[in-house]
């Protein structure tokens, strides 16, 4: 790793003006070039001779000539000097890696997010990185404005200028049990369920607190929630080993029913379809890369044009 305190002690400056003279051997072409007077050029050159203890530069014939110390600093200056602008112009295409952070629930909650993170890897350049939503406690609006995400998915719709936000799935909600449990069978009445413990998912997600206060189908007290956790992997699984029961998103029970031997209770009032939105910066619409992303995922009619 670099040395800050050296290098914040350097004008890296120097070296620009330094690789300007290497090319043109003439610190009057190099002033045109850099757009400041020759003399500051002159004046950058005998500061940089100081730092390094060489003239870096001697006369020959009507021009100059570099020394030794300056072919070698041209040698190593000159790679360093591209991967710095392409690190400076990292929001153009370029070939430099970048990241893309993603905040959203488990991957298999939706195949349109799969196909969604698709997308990204698609791009050769681009490092995905996903983190589930349910283990950080940041607000979407702070995490977006602190840059510390790419795009969000999330139950909250932000009404911020500066965030788009968009519906981008629905996601429909199932009531799951075991497979064997002991008293309930593919159907139920509210009846039936006043007698049972559930499982539910925590969220402070207004959609999620408005489910749990009007589609009240059991009747539930606090007595009746034995379990919460803001992990859906973790409803399932305590699920799947006890006799509670729970309210889970259903392509999610779809995927894993069979391999945790879980069976859906059908039988009640017609239950909620929660809205997750998608959210991002509107100023990352200037990056190339962001903008070709977000042109595909129109096209694949994630979200509609207007949208965008």
């Amino acid at each position: 790793m670099a040395n800050l305190y050296n290098l914040k002690r350097f004008d890296l400056n120097l070296l620009v003006i330094f690789e300007c003279i290497y090319q043109n051997l003439s610190i009057s072409k190099a002033a045109q070039t850099l757009f400041i007077t020759p003399s500051a050029v002159s004046q950058s050159l005998q500061r940089l001779r100081i730092q390094l203890d060489d003239p870096l530069f001697v006369r020959s014939g009507k021009g100059i000539s570099p020394t030794t110390v300056a072919e070698n600093l041209h040698l190593h200056l000159v790679e360093n000097l591209n991967s710095i602008e392409q690190t400076i112009n990292i929001t153009e295409k370029s070939n430099l890696k970048k990241r893309f952070v993603v905040y959203g629930p488990q991957l298999h909650a939706s195949p349109k997010l799969i196909r969604f993170m698709n997308i990204l890897l698609e791009e050769p350049n681009l490092e995905v990185v996903y983190h589930d939503t349910a283990a950080e406690t940041d607000n979407i609006e702070e995490m977006m404005n602190y840059r510390k995400a790419d795009v969000v998915f999330t139950m909250e719709a932000c009404h911020n200028r500066a965030l788009v936000s968009v519906p981008f799935w629905e996601c429909p909600i199932v009531l799951v049990c075991r497979k064997d449990h002991p008293r309930l069978d593919n159907t139920a009445t509210p009846e039936d369920l006043v007698k049972e413990r559930f499982a539910l998912f925590l969220s402070h997600a207004q959609q999620v607190k408005e489910f749990r206060t009007t589609h009240n189908v059991a009747g539930l007290a606090e007595k009746d929630i034995a379990f919460t956790s803001s992990s859906l992997m973790t409803i399932f699984s305590i699920i799947r080993q006890s006799d509670l029961v729970g309210f889970v998103p259903k392509l999610m029970y779809e995927v894993l029913k069979d391999t945790l031997n879980l069976k859906e209770i059908s039988g009640l009032s017609p239950l909620p379809t929660f809205t997750i939105y998608m959210v991002y910066s509107r100023a990352s619409l200037s990056s190339p890369i962001f903008s070709d992303i977000m042109k595909k995922v129109k096209h694949h009619k994630f979200i509609h044009e207007t949208d965008i």
